[in-house]
């Protein structure tokens, strides 16, 4: 599978009404929200501060995910971090491989993209095991905070970029 991740920006005419066609589960719109509210997010100021990825899979858009850095960073990081957001993989190509595929072209982006980042997080909720694992099998480790987290509040995650 013929797989590359392209700021959303970039894509042509039939991609940009392609990407809208990207579905999930309904459990997983509940933790993640769905395509319109990841492209919605887009429109925050500073633009300098969100970037939108799309994966296409034989140029065809099947996720997206936005990093965030600085003025829009969430009140959970700080410092020389971006933050991972609305990672989503179309319900029909999950299984695939395609979220890892982004996870791990994910650092070498963020690094040309905002090359004083030092690090990246992202919150997950307690109960998504499989994203977890994911995220625990490619570096990412969970944050050491002395507050535990209430039960079903995500938890944040870090991986350092260098």
């Amino acid at each position: 599978m013929n797989s590359s991740l392209m700021k959303y920006e970039a894509l042509s005419a039939l991609q940009l009404q392609q990407v809208l066609q990207i579905d999930l589960r309904p459990e997983q719109k509940t933790m993640v929200g769905d395509i319109h509210g990841g492209l919605h997010a887009l429109s925050a100021r500073p633009v300098a501060d969100i970037q939108g990825y799309v994966l296409l899979v034989e140029e065809v858009p099947r996720g997206f995910f936005l990093l965030k850095r600085r003025s829009l960073l969430p009140l959970w990081a700080r410092g020389r971090t971006a933050t991972l957001h609305a990672l989503m993989i179309d319900r029909r190509y999950q299984g695939f491989g395609l979220g890892r595929t982004c996870l791990q072209k994910l650092p070498e982006r963020v690094s040309n993209l905002w090359p004083e980042i030092e690090h990246l997080m992202l919150a997950v909720h307690p109960d998504n095991h499989s994203a977890i694992a994911l995220y625990q099998a490619l570096g990412w480790t969970f944050r050491e905070d002395p507050a535990t987290p209430a039960e079903g509040f995500e938890r944040q995650m870090i991986l350092k970029l260098r």
